[in-house]
Formats: C-alpha cells, structure tokens, sequence
C-alpha cells in the first residue's frame, strides 16, 4: 500500500473513532518518509483520544519530523509549536 493509500485509511480510522488504529497507520507512513503522516501524528498527539494518551513530546518529536521533511502545513497550522519548550 502506497503512502497516500495509507493516510487515507488513517484518516478514515481516526475519524471513526479509532485513533489507536489510525495511529499504527500514520507511523507506518511517517516511517515511509511521509512529513503528511508525521504532520498528522503530531497533531493526533496533541488531542489523544479513547486509549491514545495526549504527548506533547511525541507531538513535537513529531511536528518537526514533518518539518524537517519539508511538509509546509506544521509551520502554516501552528508557527509557535518550534518555540515552545517541555
């Protein structure tokens, strides 16, 4: 399955309801080499949800990884994050 293949069905499962399973999806496209997926992780951590715990240092672990990748949506949907600290 191909990362945009992957990402949708994350997105379909996170939206069901199952961010758990959505998560397991993003990390394997984020492993991929996805800054979407990465961008998308780190947004799920912030929230959390039914049996995902919210992380802030997986968001931001995450939000840079998709930074780092070059996906231009971390910086637009939140330009603060890279100045907050733990």
């Amino acid at each position: 399955m191909g990362i945009d293949e992957l990402i949708a069905l994350a997105h379909e499962k996170r939206f069901a309801g199952n961010v758990v399973e959505a998560e397991k999806i993003y990390l394997e496209a984020a492993k991929k080499g996805s800054g979407h997926a990465a961008h998308e992780l780190g947004v799920l951590y912030i929230m959390g949800g039914e049996g995902l715990e919210p992380s802030f240092e997986k968001s931001q672990y995450w939000l840079q990884k998709s930074l780092e990748s070059g996906f231009e949506a971390t910086i637009v949907s939140d330009p603060e994050w890279f100045k907050k600290t733990t």
